[in-house]
């Protein structure tokens, strides 16, 4: 019987899978909160949006995860496009809650149309273009993650400061790991990225467990 050689994960990428492996943990723990707290109000709507919100962490750190920890060339190749596609579903999924429960008019729901469809064309275009152009993804996902600007108003208007603050802070965190994205000259760049990133979905999450869920119970 010949034995396979066992192939290690650089160190590199080791610490990626690590700190997106415990965002998943944590994502899927934060799932099932989101899902009692929104299930004890009844409201479908309410409910319906957190669980969007809790699955595309989910998906998000899922497949970062299983893309680090791939060691076969093409499995990661085909995992890393997966990856690239799941972030325009989390920053989709995060405008929900906001979208749905709190932004519950003609500009909400505008709001809704634009940043799924803006995900879906997104997803489109990174099916298609794989590898190439990885500037268009990143120019995208901060475009993306910014359109929430427009909303900082009603948000304010039904919230009050600290969310939104909270909700900014988060944007903030997620765009200054884009720069460390791409530079490779720092020792553990990416997972430099993946804690700023990390840092982010915590901050966000706060804000809908603290703000939003409550917004939908009325108080």
């Amino acid at each position: 019987m010949i034995k396979a050689k066992l192939k290690v994960l650089p160190i590199e990428e080791l610490a990626n899978t690590i700190t997106h492996g415990f965002g998943l943990m944590l994502s899927v723990i934060g799932l099932a909160v989101l899902v009692v707290l929104a299930g004890l109000n009844g409201d479908r709507w309410s409910l319906f949006s957190c669980v969007v919100y809790g699955l595309s962490l989910v998906v998000l750190y899922a497949a970062s995860t299983f893309y680090h920890s791939a060691t076969s060339h093409r499995a990661k190749k085909n995992l890393q496009v997966v990856d690239h596609c799941c972030i325009y579903l989390l920053i989709a999924g995060s405008y929900t809650p906001f979208g749905m429960v709190i932004i519950d008019d003609p500009l909400g729901r505008s709001l809704m149309a634009g940043i799924w469809g803006f995900a879906a064309v997104g997803i489109l275009v990174k099916l298609l273009i794989r590898d190439r152009f990885p500037a268009i993804n990143v120019i995208s996902y901060l475009l993306m993650g910014w359109l929430g600007v427009f909303a900082v108003q009603p948000l304010f208007n039904a919230l009050g400061l600290m969310p939104v603050a909270l909700t900014i802070a988060g944007g903030v965190a997620y765009s200054l790991g884009v720069v460390f994205f791409p530079w490779t000259s720092i020792k553990h760049h990416h997972a430099i990225f993946h804690v700023f990133i990390l840092l982010g979905s915590i901050i966000h999450y706060a804000a809908v467990v603290l703000y939003v869920v409550p917004h939908s119970f009325g108080l």
